[in-house]
């Protein structure tokens, strides 16, 4: 390499260097947005489950209330059967001591 030839090639060099530092300081801006957005994930997965559990705590509570409905009526049935029955054999207990 002649004296000339060094101060291009300097030139040249310090330029991909310049070059270089720029692409460095992209990604580290790209490598914060990154870190930036695996912490709201974190956040969001976090709050998900939260709500999951909620859910399911809230799912419990409507069956519960779907079935209380059935619950009485099955209740209702049974009393309405037993009054029937016990009509019948007293009618039956009357008639027989008559």
């Amino acid at each position: 390499m002649t004296n000339e030839e060094i101060p291009v090639a300097l030139e040249r060099h310090e330029q991909m260097l310049k070059s270089l530092q720029k692409q460095i300081d992209e990604l580290k801006t790209v490598q914060r947005e990154i870190k930036a957005m695996n912490e709201s994930l974190i956040e969001i997965t976090n709050e998900i489950k939260h709500t999951n559990a909620s859910l399911l705590s809230c799912e419990g509570k409507i069956n519960e209330l779907q079935s209380a409905p059935s619950k009485r009526w099955e209740s209702a049935v049974s009393t309405v059967i037993t009054s029937i029955l016990c009509g019948v054999i007293g009618y039956l207990m009357a008639g027989f001591f008559a």
